[in-house]
Order: structure tokens, then C-alpha cells, then sequence
């Protein structure tokens, strides 16, 4: 199935993570995961309906949880080879999972898990050895280019790249996103007050106070919530 997916799709993945896929795809037959790798005409169908949407246009979604959310990979851009969630309701595109091979190694360690339950690799609680640490500094610097150098970019393409850089950035340099706290829009300041507060950045603590009474309503109920974790 995996060789003709990709053979479909017109697209190609590392060696190992196509055997990893492929392995597991031997796994799904034979156990019940909560999330379900889709079968070759779901994953076109899907893929088809989200390639008119601009911000979907270097994901393919592999898995389904059956309430219209899906898991998908970076088969292109800034992000290659990462793992994502895509809501239904609320769309984050920023990498949960360096890459399938990750992501699968967690998905059959806990069959029964849906994708908050798991445990993810962005944000990182600790800083990666320093290659893979490269990898994402690399990334970030890819999305800021991105960013700085499209001046027809749209809001959402913005907000998105946005996301995916404040999960990417290590916890040794959380200075860099304190920037985003003071964003015009106000789903980059909520996204921003939450990475900061699951980290419990304790120098940002003044200005998620300031942001508690004055920022936007997004803005105001997320800083409330990561004072709390910082306190």
C-alpha cells in the first residue's frame, strides 16, 4: 500500500521512514489503534479536498481519528518529514513530531491514545542533541525568511508559520518569541502566551501580566493561564 501511496501522491519520503510506515501499516491490520491509518482512496480524498486550501498545500494527512481530525505529514517546505494534527474546528499546523518514524514509535506505544494523549516532541521539554537542535534552528530561520520576504503573504499563511516557529524553538531561546506577545493578531498572541506558559518562562512573567489585563480576549484568558503555571 505505502509504495503505491507515494507512487499516487508523486511524492518520496527517506528509505527508513517508508519501511517505518510500512511496517506499520502491517501493525494497523492487526491491532486497533484509535488513530487509524487511512486507506489509499480515504488519504486521496482528503488530500484532494485540502490541496485547495493554501495552508494545507505541503501536508498529507496519513491518519484519522473518525471525528473529522486528522494526523499528516510535511511531504515538502520548511517542515519536510514532520508530524502534525489537523483540528477541524481550530487549525495549528506547527509540527508535533520530528518525523514518522517518532511519531509511530509513540502511536504504537500507546494504541489506544488519541493525539493529545500523546507524548509529542514539540515543544521540547528539554533541548535536543545538538544536530537535531541545528535541524529546527535551520527551520525557524526557514520560516522567518518566509515570512520577511513575501510581502503577498496572507494572515493565515502568517499565523501558521508563526506557530510552527514557537514550537520549534528551543527553551534556550524563548526570548526570541517573547516578541510575539505583543502581535496584532490575536491568535499569534494566545498561541504565544501558551507556549510561554508551557514552558514556565518566568522572564516573560511581567509582560503576560500586562497582557492579563490589556491584550486581546484571547490574548487576556491564555496569559491568565500561564501566569498560573509560571506561579
Amino acid at each position: 500500500m505505502i509504495k503505491d501511496l507515494l507512487s499516487r501522491l508523486n511524492i518520496t519520503l527517506p528509505d527508513a521512514e517508508t519501511e517505518v510506515l510500512q511496517s506499520h501499516h502491517l501493525k494497523q491490520n492487526n491491532t486497533t489503534f484509535y488513530l487509524r491509518l487511512m486507506d489509499i482512496e480515504e488519504i486521496m480524498e482528503v488530500t484532494d479536498f485540502m490541496s485547495e486550501m493554501d495552508v494545507f498545500q505541503d501536508i498529507v494527512p496519513l491518519w484519522a481519528d473518525d471525528h473529522s481530525n486528522y494526523i499528516g505529514i510535511y511531504v515538502q517546505g520548511t517542515c519536510k518529514n514532520k508530524v502534525c494534527y489537523l483540528n477541524h474546528e481550530e487549525t495549528d499546523l506547527s509540527p508535533g513530531f520530528r518525523s514518522i518514524s517518532t511519531f509511530v514509535s509513540e502511536l504504537e506505544s500507546h494504541p489506544d491514545l488519541d493525539w493529545h494523549e500523546l507524548k509529542k516532541e514539540y515543544p521540547a521539554d528539554i533541548d535536543s542533541d545538538p544536530n537535531l537542535l541545528e535541524e529546527d534552528l535551520n527551520c525557524i530561520s526557514d520560516l522567518n525568511n518566509l515570512i520577511n520576504s513575501n510581502n503577498q503573504i496572507t494572515d493565515e499563511m502568517r499565523c501558521q508559520y508563526i506557530y510552527s516557529i514557537m514550537v520549534l524553538t528551543p527553551k534556550t531561546q524563548l526570548d526570541s518569541i517573547v516578541k510575539y506577545l505583543d502581535d496584532e493578531d490575536k491568535y499569534v498572541q494566545e498561541r504565544a502566551c501558551e507556549i510561554i506558559g508551557y514552558h514556565k518562562y518566568a522572564p516573560a512573567k511581567d509582560k503576560l501580566v500586562e497582557i492579563s489585563k490589556s491584550g486581546m480576549h484571547n490574548g487576556k484568558i491564555a496569559a491568565k493561564k500561564a501566569l498560573a503555571r509560571i506561579r
